[in-house]
């Protein structure tokens, strides 16, 4: 992974400390579960539903709120707007599978990033974590012909030596400018944003979650009032216990419809506005298992399949399984 100008690699996994400290514990499931407490202000920088940078034309969630007649509010998440309970009659306005989750649109981060620079005494030095998981890959090429691997983007020194270590989550880390938050993989694609940077006075933060769909800022308060302004970059105000996720009634209403269909008949089917939902429950022998078989078809044209053993046996405890597990395959059919 190529650094861009100014900036450098660093073993000075300890300029990260501050934020473990700040970090709510991560089943709280806040906004303070990622991003560090104690800001003047917070925001959501909302991950476009498609970009240029995959062949697509730039789609909003403006525009996906526009095509569902859902309100764009402050706490909605993506199946919010893009998974309403009736399906619109026009088509809808993107195509994939949602917004890319854990990172920022690259021309939202530059943006970000000249406005962040405004809010720091120390925009020439700041501090950029990169999750660990991104490595090596292959590249796609044509129909009969092998696949050619790509070597590891990340220094072999960097890749085995110190991590910043937070909840869940290790980190890469390096240093530079507030410009430096992007850098380039060689994989198709182009641009990565680093996952978690903030400058060495530590004003502000930004932290893109690799499992959200958008991307929160903690900082002053004349910062984020001008990020929600700024009309390159869409963004909600957030608080700190605002919760990571939530569910929309009609999904959790399809989802009990499901359960209690699949507890009394062994199967059922979740049929929504952007794809179905199939279901089959096998219930366990006297020393096993209940399992949970699915398979997933959107509208998107993207389908999929998968089997789990189930911990519990019967009762509230095997309900809420099933409908956890549900309800994750239901939002799964738009993505984010």
């Amino acid at each position: 992974m190529e650094l861009p100008a100014g900036a450098a690699w660093s073993d000075a996994v300890g300029e990260a400390d501050w934020i473990g400290e700040r970090l709510a514990p991560a089943d709280a499931g806040r906004v303070t579960s990622v991003l560090p407490g104690g800001f003047d202000a917070y925001a959501r920088v909302l991950h476009p539903a498609e970009d240029p940078l995959d062949g697509d034309r730039l789609v909003r969630w403006a525009e996906v709120a526009a095509w569902s007649g859902t309100p764009l509010r402050a706490d909605a998440q993506f199946h919010t707007i893009a998974l309403p309970p009736v399906r619109p009659e026009r088509g809808a306005p993107w195509s994939g599978q949602g917004p890319r989750q854990g990172e920022l649109y690259p021309p939202d981060a530059e943006a970000l990033a000249g406005i962040a620079r405004d809010w720091t005494t120390t925009p020439e030095r700041c501090w950029f974590c990169l999750w660990d998981g991104y490595g090596a890959g292959t590249l796609l090429t044509p129909p009969g012909e092998p696949s050619v691997p790509v070597p590891d983007p990340v220094p072999a020194p960097v890749r085995h030596g110190p991590r910043v270590r937070l909840p869940g989550r290790d980190y890469l880390l390096y240093t530079g400018p507030v410009e430096a938050v992007l850098t380039t993989d060689p994989l198709p694609g182009g641009d990565q944003a680093a996952n978690l940077w903030w400058p060495a006075d530590r004003v502000w933060c930004v932290a893109s979650e690799i499992d959200l769909a958008w991307t929160y800022v903690g900082g002053p308060a004349g910062m984020i009032e001008r990020l929600l302004a700024d009309g390159r970059i869409e963004a909600q105000p957030a608080a700190p216990d605002d919760p990571r996720t939530r569910v929309e009634a009609w999904v959790e209403g399809w989802v009990a419809d499901a359960v209690a269909q699949l507890l009394s008949a062994g199967e059922a089917v979740i049929a929504t506005p952007r794809g179905t939902v199939q279901a089959w429950l096998e219930r366990p022998s006297w020393r096993g298992h209940a399992a949970l078989r699915t398979r997933s078809d959107g509208d998107n044209g993207v389908s999929g399949s998968g089997e789990c053993r189930l911990s519990h046996r019967d009762g509230e405890d095997l309900r809420d399984e099933i409908s956890l597990h549900l309800t994750c395959e239901v939002i799964g059919l738009v993505g984010g």
